[in-house]
């Protein structure tokens, strides 16, 4: 996808998110009797506007960010203030647009699902990507890119680990065969293959020599990926001894491999052209400052399919899947507060978000894209909500102040100066992130190039 269409698309989710970060600000205001003056899409100056209901509605120059603008948000003097109201009604107000933000995905990830958008396909087994040559699959005659349905009967699918299935089959029935059902690429039933597993496979290897592994998509020249020989198409089987699954476990034995062997080598196995047989390939991790630590990009090697769930099936799968992305959040957070990311590498801007929109496009697709906003709304609504001066939490910490002092309110003069040095400061990291994320781009690092 072209770096053009990518921006249109962010810019999309952009305002998106916005409009319903400052609709939140918007309903409640009016329920309060609050009155908005104005509400903006994008910043000014003002590219065209029209007035209904005492507000007026525009559109605006600079398309990365909008307004709610509430009359009198210090002065409680100024008639149909949000000042004027009760603490509790302007808690409600100053809250509701970061709660409109992560009440959102439950709407937009399982309006996502009953779209036919490419997603990873369930209940139809998982894709061999690569045959160890003479290993007891090779022998049995188990080709590379057939699919693994079940062993011995039981349902194979991209969430199941098959090296543990196939483990403990072996297990239940020590020296025996091991049942396998296949079908070919197009999905039609290849048939059952008998196999006997190896009871002490090679180091990083499978007990009869299948591969699912990840595909290799990317390598960035010069990085610690090219310089240990790894090239596109390549198919990671194990990191250190460690068989790998799937993405995210890829990704996780080699931050584990490089977190216990700190400056050293991590031993990557992979399986070349499916035909070639494996390599081990000694990979030297940069430290993380200096990303990217691999240079490498990874895609699951899995089957794809285009598919729409019905309302009953989407709502469950949809709700699913933003319990998982809160607990991803959370993850990211201890990860953040251990020291284990650099504050540089957590934070990213406009245009690294636009870059990384680029990058989720690219690898996972419209569903991604959708999964990406959800993400970048429960993401903005907690943010906004941090008690920092310009910020929603800012002025809701001013709000609990007053309650806390029983009405005694700071004044609107020093309110307001309070929120000015927080807009300021704002502004300065928002430069300075800015400018992390232009050194990001022109060093060819990427958010998902590991």
């Amino acid at each position: 996808m072209s770096i053009f269409i990518s921006i249109i698309i962010f810019i999309a989710i952009l305002t998106a998110l916005v409009f319903v970060h400052e609709m939140g600000h918007y309903i409640t205001a009016k329920r309060k009797k609050v009155k908005v003056e104005e509400f903006g899409l994008g910043l000014p100056p003002r590219i065209w506007g029209f007035e209904k209901g005492g507000t007026l509605w525009s559109i605006n120059w600079i398309p990365l960010g909008g307004f709610c603008k509430m009359a009198g948000e210090e002065d409680p003097s100024i008639p149909d203030s949000l000042a004027g109201k009760s603490v509790k009604a302007r808690i409600i107000v100053l809250s509701a647009g970061s709660v409109f933000m992560l009440l959102f995905p439950l709407i937009l990830l399982p309006f996502s699902y009953m779209l036919p958008l490419s997603r990873v396909a369930e209940d139809s087994g998982i894709i061999i990507s690569a045959v160890i040559n003479g290993s007891p699959a090779d022998q049995a005659g188990i080709q590379p890119n057939y699919i693994l349905i079940s062993i011995d009967g039981k349902k194979i699918d991209y969430f199941t680990n098959a090296s543990d299935e196939i483990k403990n089959a072996s297990d239940s029935k020590p020296g025996q065969a091991i049942t396998l059902l296949l079908a070919y690429e197009n999905g039609s039933i290849r048939g059952n293959f008998s196999a006997v597993p190896i009871t002490n496979p090679p180091g990083g290897q499978e007990a009869l020599g299948l591969v699912s592994g990840v595909l290799v998509t990317e390598v960035t020249n010069d990085s610690p990926a090219y310089n240990a020989g790894i090239q596109v198409n390549d198919i990671i089987i194990s990191v250190d001894g460690q068989l790998v699954n799937n993405y995210d476990d890829a990704n996780g034995k080699i931050e584990n491999a490089v977190k216990l062997k700190p400056n050293q080598s991590v031993t990557i196995l992979v399986a070349r052209n499916t035909s070639e047989g494996t390599e081990t390939l000694p990979l030297n991790p940069v430290p993380r400052a200096q990303r990217p630590r691999l240079g490498v990009q990874l895609q699951n090697y899995v089957i794809m399919e285009n598919k729409a769930y019905a309302p009953w099936d989407a709502i469950p799968k949809g709700i699913a899947e933003y319990g998982s992305i809160f607990v991803g959040i959370k993850d990211s957070f201890g990860i953040l507060f251990s020291g284990q990311v650099a504050p540089k590498d957590a934070f990213s801007g406009p245009i690294g978000i636009a870059s990384l929109t680029n990058e989720v496009s690219a690898t996972a697709g419209a569903a991604g894209l959708f999964t990406f906003a959800a993400l970048l709304s429960i993401m903005l609504g907690v943010i906004n909500l941090f008690p920092f001066p310009g910020l929603d939490g800012g002025r809701l910490a001013f709000v609990f102040l007053e309650g806390i002092r029983r009405g005694k309110r700071v004044s609107a003069k020093t309110e307001g100066r309070v929120h000015l040095v927080g807009f300021i400061l704002l502004m300065v990291l928002f430069v300075m992130i800015s400018f992390n994320d232009i050194q990001r781009l022109v060093s060819g690092r990427g958010f998902i190039i590991r």
